[in-house]
């Protein structure tokens, strides 16, 4: 049976043949052909296959992570050029790579656009809204660790720093990846070039639409937060509350009893304090009536 061999790593797992990968998942204890990985990737992308994978992987040393960079080959070579979630978070971290050095006002030879078309070209291949497209983000995300952290700044970031046009190319990826930041981000945008009036209009339209999806009005109101809009995310917030006590959505009540600890936290002696309490006690119920009926 054909193997990779053991400096696979140094010359490169797209150096050997698709057999070979085969092969060496069969010998380290997971039997493999394209029609099995095929059916996997049916529900499934690289990394989630690959954490299958290890729990009946054998191979120690240079093979211990072997898995992972399997699932991610076999994925490049069968799938007809579908894009995996590492394709994109590889290329947003070397977008945000760029953009750090244009924060820094390092010269650009043209690598930051190429990047930026890089990504341009990746979005529309993003699976359509679904559970699919959850599962391709939550793999995205994983893969890009602490680059999140710098991905969720990067737009207002550029706009603090005198980069408008490349804040506003920017968060056009954010709202694009993350649709519940639509209109959002933008308006943290439009803050941080110096427009926060305008921002908190955007803002407080956003957070009282009640046509909007709800954790879309959600992050308006963190943005609300963020401006020391208090009571006006408390005012939205409370429309979030009666709507997941009505529909006993245990994931908005979830969220909502969040906010509202967050208003008792920022002012204890608030003169409404009661009255919140007692909010996110009739939304601990509905968490709690939901976790016994998991459990019935």
């Amino acid at each position: 049976m054909e193997r990779v061999d053991k400096n696979w790593h140094t010359r490169g797992i797209d150096t050997y043949p698709v057999a070979a990968i085969l092969g060496s998942l069969g010998h380290y204890g997971v039997p493999m052909t394209e029609e099995r990985f095929l059916a996997l990737t049916q529900e499934d992308f690289p990394l989630t296959i690959a954490m299958g994978w290890h729990e009946h992987w054998k191979g120690t040393g240079q093979f211990s992570r072997f898995p992972a960079a399997a699932a991610e080959e076999l994925w490049r070579r069968l799938k007809g050029g579908e894009l995996a979630p590492t394709d994109l978070s590889l290329a947003l971290v070397n977008l945000l790579t760029s953009l750090n050095e244009a924060l820094d006002m390092k010269p650009d030879d043209g690598t930051l656009e190429t990047r930026f078309k890089v990504v341009e070209a990746y979005l529309p291949r993003v699976p359509a809204p679904g559970d699919r497209r959850e599962k391709f983000m939550a793999e995205m995300v994983g893969s890009m660790g602490e680059w999140l952290e710098v991905f969720d700044g990067m737009a207002e970031a550029l706009a603090e720093n005198d980069q408008p046009a490349l804040a506003d190319r920017f968060v056009v990826f954010e709202e694009a990846l993350f649709p519940v930041r639509q209109g959002t981000a933008a308006a943290l945008v439009k803050a941080a070039k110096g427009d926060q009036y305008g921002a908190l209009v955007d803002l407080r339209l956003i957070a009282g639409d009640s046509k909007r999806d709800d954790f879309t009005r959600l992050s308006a109101i963190d943005g609300l937060f963020q401006f020391d809009q208090v009571e006006d995310a408390k005012t939205f917030t409370l429309e979030l509350v009666d709507r997941a006590e009505k529909e006993k959505d245990v994931e908005l009540a979830s969220e909502a009893v969040e906010r509202l600890t967050r208003l008792l936290r920022i002012d204890p002696k608030r003169v409404d304090r009661a009255e919140l309490r007692t909010r996110v006690e009739q939304l601990s119920r509905v968490l709690e009536a939901s976790q016994v009926e998991k459990k019935g």
